[in-house]
């Protein structure tokens, strides 16, 4: 198995169709591969990245439950933090829940999915090789050296990310930059088990702003500033900076920044997506399987890995019956996740967006779990509203846009 992005792109031979192409190496396509090899360890697959790594620079991260049954075994081995619990502080309110919460980040997801890769026997990983050309049965590749090859197929799936979404009309954006830092003090026991998932008592004025601390070991702390902005556009450094002043406030002595993530996440109230009925599959943020309203999209992605590990050598075949119930429940999932994002950024001002998150934390805790995994019921979107808009959210103009929303 070649595993390596040598310009010749010795992998499978000439003539060979693949069960499988994957068409960029994120997440999507990550668990993809981890899902087909542990049902089909024979799988003739391959997958595509035209970055000299896997997953980019990146930490994704998770609640626990919500994964389709089974897939804790294909996913477990991309985690390398987990905690018992998590906290969230607002103005007025400060929670704990007792629930795990974990990461994936994408130096260990590198090293476990080429590994991965590495030891199927009809797998086949090109890194800093891009796809000049997406068919429905092949998909023309460009190694680093610029040598030119098609690899047929029978299917492919392309999940080669935000840039791909050309279906978003409007949105806001979630905006961030986090430090990995080491410390000069380890965190005492509590601290050192317990991940900030939002601190929202930092200033808002510029709209809904948040910091997470997790801390990755007793010496080593990932700090990351979020906030929900009307514009795309991230300044880093100013950023950078309320990270590492934040972490003085808290009392975090940084001895050294070890590295450093930053992205602008799309969070879309209006969408001409049309989800994939044949070959290309588009999937990830292109293909609409993700979290609209939070950008926490591994339960989703792998329901989709899962599907396609079931069905990808079934009679009913990937498009089927299973795939099409899938697809309905998606679409009621974001639909909700672009209502609120529509709520956040049209009818409430920049300063008082906190307040519904909020009101969301004082809801029960499977309500909680449940929105974070896209897996809400009926009952869970009526009970966010309790009848009338949550706090912070201009009444007049939501009543322009729930009953238009509601009645969908």
């Amino acid at each position: 198995m070649d595993n390596s992005a040598d310009t010749a792109l010795s992998g499978s031979r000439p003539g060979d169709t693949q069960d499988l192409v994957l068409v960029g190496g994120g997440l999507q396509n990550g668990l993809i591969a981890m899902a087909v090899l542990d049902r089909h360890p024979d799988a003739r697959l391959t997958l595509v990245e035209r970055g000299a790594t896997l997953g980019g620079n990146h930490t994704w991260s998770l609640h626990s439950g919500y994964l389709p049954e089974g897939a804790d075994r294909w996913v477990r081995p991309l985690i390398a933090h987990e905690w018992p619990r998590y906290q969230v502080m607002f103005p007025g309110l400060s929670r704990t829940l007792d629930h795990p919460y974990a990461t994936i980040p994408s130096d260990h997801f590198h090293a476990v999915l080429s590994d991965r890769l590495a030891a199927a026997p009809n797998a086949t990983l090109h890194l800093e090789t891009e796809a000049t050309a997406v068919h429905a049965e092949s998909v023309t590749v460009r190694s680093a050296g610029g040598d030119l090859r098609a690899i047929d197929t029978q299917l492919v799936v392309d999940a080669r990310g935000p840039a791909h979404g050309e279906h978003v009309q409007q949105a806001g954006y979630q905006k961030f930059v986090g430090l990995e830092v080491e410390l000069e003090k380890p965190l005492d026991a509590r601290a050192a088990t317990t991940a900030d998932l939002i601190d929202a008592t930092v200033s808002q004025e510029f709209g809904y702003r948040f910091v997470y601390t997790l801390p990755l070991t007793p010496t080593r702390v990932l700090v990351e500033d979020t906030y929900f902005d009307d514009e795309p556009t991230l300044d880093i450094a100013p950023v950078r900076e309320r990270v590492l002043a934040y972490a003085k406030r808290r009392g975090l002595t940084v001895a050294k920044v070890v590295r450093e993530e930053h992205g602008v996440l799309p969070m879309p109230w209006r969408s001409n997506l049309t989800y994939s009925t044949r070959s290309p599959l588009i999937a990830g943020f292109a293909g609409g399987w993700f979290h609209p309203a939070t950008g926490y999209s591994v339960p989703v992605a792998a329901r989709l890995a899962d599907h396609l590990a079931t069905h990808l050598k079934s009679s009913e075949g990937v498009f089927g019956p299973a795939y099409r119930a899938l697809v309905a429940d998606q679409e009621r999932q974001v639909h909700f996740g672009h209502l609120l994002n529509e709520l956040l950024f049209t009818a409430s001002k920049p300063k008082e967006r906190w307040r519904i998150f909020a009101h969301f934390y004082g809801l029960p805790d499977p309500l909680i779990l449940r929105f974070y995994g896209l897996a809400m019921t009926r009952a869970d979107r009526l009970r966010f509203f309790m009848r009338r808009p949550p706090p912070g959210v201009k009444y007049r103009k939501a009543m322009t846009i729930l009953p238009a929303w509601l009645a969908r």
